[in-house]
């Protein structure tokens, strides 16, 4: 196949995928029922060109890195609320201990 006919599907494709915020493992079916079969790349073109979906997926994911979803950073966990201290118990007053008569 031409290599013109070949980047305007990808081409063609790629729009799809920014316009409709796809994932890059949908599978055909899905991709034309999301599109719509009139706006849809044709199963024939995608076999014509690629020979595969599998094939447009891998070339959109090399050629197009601004479609792979960036790791989002995890928050970082909020440090757990020491409970407050309880309040001490009033001491007793010391005893003084008895002087043993000498």
């Amino acid at each position: 196949m031409a290599v013109r006919q070949k980047q305007k599907v990808l081409d063609t494709i790629y729009a799809h995928f920014k316009e409709f915020e796809l994932p890059l493992d949908i599978e055909y079916k899905n991709y034309a029922a999301i599109v719509g079969a009139r706006e849809a790349v044709h199963a024939i073109s995608v076999k014509r060109s690629f020979k595969a979906w599998k094939y447009i997926l891998h070339a959109l994911k090399k050629n197009y890195p601004d479609l792979l979803e960036e790791p989002k950073p995890e928050p970082a966990p909020k440090p757990a609320l020491k409970p407050a201290p309880k309040p001490k118990a009033p001491s007793k007053p010391a005893t003084a201990e008895k002087k043993s008569e000498e």
